[in-house]
């Protein structure tokens, strides 16, 4: 691989840098969604807490073998 022109390796630090901006703005989203999801199971367990009164729902009462319906890759 030959040397690049200034303007050569300029274009493709400015290419790289616009993909990389693309993709942190993808994670922001990501993290929004995931955050957006967690708040709604929190909100979930305390209605049922609330509704069955605190001492019927606990993480014990979870089976071993639940399986999460997201799966989040970092």
């Amino acid at each position: 691989m030959g040397v690049l022109r200034e303007e050569d390796s300029c274009l493709l630090l400015d290419e790289k840098l616009l993909y990389f901006m693309d993709q942190l703005e993808l994670l922001e989203g990501k993290r929004k969604t995931l955050n957006s999801l967690i708040e709604q199971g929190w909100f979930s367990i305390s209605k049922a807490r609330y509704s069955m009164g605190n001492k019927q729902v606990s993480a014990l009462q979870f089976a071993n073998e639940m399986d999460g319906k997201l799966v989040q890759f970092w």
